[in-house]
């Protein structure tokens, strides 16, 4: 069993329960949470295939992220709104960019680049960026150059190793560079009541949960100083809420409905969601702030 924290290194982690047949630990350290799991070679690529984004529920994915996409696009303007708040342009790179609808949120005084694991998402986001979205796993992602700003949106919690990840990150970003992440909170109100059934809980799509303490503690471990952290409310399809109630319930007969309605854009409407445990974080390389 894995127990070294990627949080903050200690090698205390206790069981907390399973599910989905994956056991998920708890550093008593500083109550970072991860799945047991080893990642094989090749399984980032050969998870998030398309039918992780379209009819996607088996993998806990999407119903289907291009019909969502006036949801997704909602909370990537929000995002960029974010991100524009302190830094008003330059190069920019999306990572676990999808189809590109963050890239796309944002202004004509970005050179946006994007990397992907996905295939099919690849190829959409081609469609209109071209050779600036590379298929890669971060950690294989070389682009022959450095970033002003690097985004991970709903992104850390997948990776198989998070501190190889900020490694790949702190390579790629320019000393006076600016980081910025959106993440599950696990110390947040939700899966405190919800335990074992909190939507977020869906491995091994979901591999790694921060709260808003030890993420902090994680970015200072790999060379980063946090900034900010905020709470923002995401715009989230009803397909994707229903889908997202069949993870609490575990129920077939929810996910058909939640197919349903992805398929009929009268009933997939667009529906606020804020509960405050999705946290968005700014950091910036630490060695800017030493005296």
């Amino acid at each position: 069993m894995k127990r070294t924290c990627a949080a903050c290194g200690h090698n205390r982690a206790v069981f907390l329960f399973e599910k989905y047949g994956y056991g998920i630990l708890r550093c008593r350290s500083c109550r970072f949470e991860f799945v047991d799991f080893d990642a094989q070679d090749g399984f980032t690529k050969d998870f998030y295939t398309e039918d992780f984004f379209v009819e996607g529920q088996d993998k806990y994915g999407y119903a289907d992220y291009l019909q969502e996409k006036p949801s997704l696009m909602r909370s990537s303007v929000k995002r960029a709104g974010f991100v524009e708040r302190y830094v008003k342009g330059g190069s920019i790179l999306d990572v676990g960019c999808a189809a590109g609808y963050f890239l796309e949120a944002l202004g004509p005084h970005w050179d946006v680049y994007g990397c992907e694991p996905s295939e099919a998402m690849v190829r959409i986001a081609r469609e209109r960026f071209g050779d600036r979205i590379t298929r890669a796993a971060l950690e294989d992602y070389e682009p022959g150059r450095k970033f002003d700003v690097i985004t991970m949106w709903d992104c850390l919690e997948h990776m198989t190793d998070p501190n190889l990840s900020m490694q790949k990150v702190a390579a790629l970003l320019k000393d006076d560079g600016f980081l910025f992440i959106g993440t599950p909170d696990a110390g947040s109100p939700a899966p405190r009541i919800l335990g074992r059934h909190w939507y977020y809980y869906v491995p091994p799509a979901h591999l790694q949960y921060f709260d808003r303490w030890n993420i902090e503690t994680f970015l200072e471990r790999n060379g980063f100083r946090m900034k900010r952290l905020f709470y923002f409310g995401k715009s989230v399809s009803l397909a994707e809420m229903v889908a997202n109630i069949s993870y609490v319930v575990d129920h077939p007969g929810i996910k058909r409905l939640s197919e349903r309605i992805v398929k009929s854009p009268k009933l997939n409407l667009s529906v606020p969601f804020m509960v405050f445990d999705d946290m968005t974080v700014m950091a910036r390389k630490s060695s800017l702030f030493r005296d």
